[in-house]
């Protein structure tokens, strides 16, 4: 019995690590509802990965598909996190909620991370975590995002992933 105990944690517990080579660092989805959607090159130093989460049902029964972004550049010279952060939001604005820098959801000490809002073209509100952080010549912008009724019941998970970010 304690032998089926076992395998049936086992099986329920299931994380599924992924590694991305060109940005040096891997994380953790904390089950396997999370999928890989595509890869886009933007150019030779710049690549964005993109992921889905389960779908959850909003308050006015809307589905929302939670998601993580990764944009990774390679080819950063001397910027660090904060010039690329600064660089990123000129591109894409949002309202910040909460700024931290110091965090067991940030994987260096010279990263910087937002909680964010921001109005999409539907007029839905979305709320996300952002985290920005250079590793061996590359600069990755992490996000996830749901929308902003759905996001309560999603932090955990999103904290759950921040903090399995480990640098190779």
């Amino acid at each position: 019995m304690a032998l089926l105990t076992l395998i049936v944690a086992a099986i329920t517990s299931v994380q599924a690590q992924i590694v991305i080579p060109k940005a040096n660092f891997q994380f953790d989805f904390p089950d396997n509802h999370w999928k890989y959607l595509e890869k886009l090159e933007i150019d030779n130093t710049t690549n964005i990965y993109l992921y889905s989460g389960t779908p959850t049902i909003t308050k006015n029964n809307d589905t929302i598909l939670p998601f993580m972004r990764l944009y990774v550049k390679t080819d950063i010279g001397k910027k660090n996190a904060l010039d690329f952060a600064m660089e990123r939001f000129m591109q894409q604005p949002f309202i910040i909620v909460d700024e931290f820098n110091e965090s067991p959801m940030l994987p260096t000490k010279n990263s910087l991370g937002y909680t964010g809002i921001y109005r999409d073209k539907d007029g839905q509100r979305n709320k996300f975590y952002m985290i920005y952080f250079t590793n061996k010549g590359s600069l990755t912008e992490l996000r996830l995002e749901t929308s902003e009724d759905t996001f309560e019941n999603k932090r955990a998970e999103f904290e759950t992933i921040l903090k399995s970010i480990k640098l190779n």
